[in-house]
């Protein structure tokens, strides 16, 4: 046990250390993805409120443009003294007889568009605006590529976003740096396990230890407790397996010397009984040691199932009535039929064959035991009584604990049935209860399964 926490704070550090470095890397992966998403988003989004307040802008630039230019004999006269007007847009001038007397540019000359008015139109697998005025017999019709616009508006929006690019790498650095700052709890609660010797078993320090931190240790100081209480369950079982078996050992090893020593047949015939009394015992005791074992591990471990009580106290019954006739008691069984509960099965036999047990061993020669499962109200009710010399009141919770047997008590026990009873009904949520018997002298012992564990009757 002590080998596996030292490996394990070891691993605690390593895989904390590991997982530290993957939080920071992971947060500062998605948050720049994220920025660039929303960078990008807002590129887009910027790229068309450039785009339509360009088109609006040059849609009213190709107007003025063709209402600036005066034909007179075919001569033509510009009014704007903007050179740039003229470079950036294709301007065609038709005369009244349909001939083109003006385009500076003819390589980038477009067919003649009747109607007046602002249009889009396709040429050459290209996109243009145009704006066609009908004046004096005139056809004049003025252009501009789509493209140039575009591309117009990707400058811009890149200008624009270009300091929002540029802050990305420091905003990289800050969210380093933070989330680093953020990570040290986790890093000095990892440092607090590591460094912890193998029996510190007392709860990690919560105090100035940030919200999302607070429910990992709060856990970690649970799964302490447990650890530790099943460590000192542990160490007191083997103390207290220990302190009865040298009892027994030694009268035993003492009882195998004077066996020895004996001349007679009858001395011999004693001592043989006496031996395999205190053998009788010894196995006893082990097999009650190994049932408190079996029943605390399942009790960890096991998970609860559906249970058939009905059928697990007539099994009992019958495993126990031959050793029940050796005594010429009278074992009876009085169930419902297919009482079901929610519950560990092994552990639940273990409990109905202990009482059984107890109520054969502690039960005189001809006397009765009655062994009943019933449902009561909306519970179910599990009952032993028998009639033999019963247990004082004062002495009910002393009877529960471990090893401890009534003075004056003759018959061969370990003092542990009740107490593995008592912790599987426990486990169990179930409420034990002693009593005397009401018609005879005797122990009743009665165990109530609550409603939340009953699931049929």
């Amino acid at each position: 046990m002590c080998a596996v926490l030292v490996i394990g704070g070891s691993t605690i550090k390593s895989t904390m250390k590991s997982n530290i470095k993957s939080i920071r890397r992971s947060l500062l992966l998605w948050l720049i993805l994220g920025m660039l998403i929303a960078i990008s988003i807002a590129g887009l989004s910027l790229y068309w409120i450039a785009q339509e307040e360009i088109n609006e802008l040059f849609d009213y630039q190709l107007k003025q443009v063709a209402l600036s230019i005066q034909v007179q004999n075919d001569v033509i006269t510009l009014e704007s003294t903007d050179k740039e007007l003229e470079e950036d847009n294709l301007i065609q001038i038709w005369n009244a007889q349909s001939r083109l007397i003006y385009n500076p540019k003819p390589a980038r000359a477009l067919p003649r568009y009747k109607l007046a008015g602002l249009q889009t139109v396709s040429y050459q697998n290209k996109a243009w605006r145009i704006f066609i005025l009908q004046r004096n017999a005139q056809h004049i019709q003025v252009a501009q590529l789509i493209e140039e616009r575009n591309e117009l508006a990707a400058s811009l929006a890149a200008r624009m976003l270009l300091p929002f690019l540029m802050l990305i790498p420091l905003l990289a650095g800050l969210i380093w740096l933070v989330v680093g700052r953020s990570l040290r709890p986790l890093q000095a609660v990892a440092s607090a396990v590591a460094k912890r010797h193998q029996d510190a078993m007392q709860p990690i320090d919560e105090i100035d230890l940030p919200i999302e931190v607070q429910p990992m240790v709060a856990a970690i100081n649970q799964l302490l407790q447990r650890l530790n209480q099943a460590i000192q369950t542990q160490r007191a079982f083997i103390a207290d397996a220990a302190h009865e078996l040298r009892t027994p050992l030694t009268a035993l090893k003492l009882q195998l010397q004077l066996t020895a020593r004996a001349n007679k047949d009858t001395q011999l015939e004693i001592g043989f009984s006496k031996l395999n009394n205190r053998l009788n015992r010894c196995i006893h005791l082990v097999g009650q040691l190994l049932n408190l074992a079996r029943s605390e591990v399942q009790a960890a471990t096991s998970q609860f199932e559906s249970v058939n009580l009905s059928a697990l106290a007539h099994k009992a019954v019958q495993d126990f009535m031959a050793f029940a006739t050796i005594k010429h008691i009278e074992l009876r069984l009085e169930a419902s039929p297919d009482i079901l509960i929610l519950g560990q099965q092994e552990n639940l036999r273990i409990l109905i064959s202990n009482l059984i047990d107890n109520a054969i061993r502690y039960t005189p020669s001809f006397g009765q035991i009655n062994v009943s499962v019933k449902s009561k109200a909306q519970d179910i009710v599990l009952c032993v009584a028998d009639n033999g010399h019963g247990i004082p009141p004062e002495e009910h919770e002393r009877v529960l604990t471990r090893f401890y047997r009534r003075e004056g008590t003759e018959t061969t026990g370990s003092g542990l049935g009740l107490a593995i009873v008592h912790n599987i009904a426990q486990t169990h949520d179930a409420k034990l209860e002693l009593s005397d018997n009401l018609t005879c002298t005797g122990l009743v012992v009665t165990i109530t399964f609550p409603e939340n564990t009953v699931l049929g009757k």
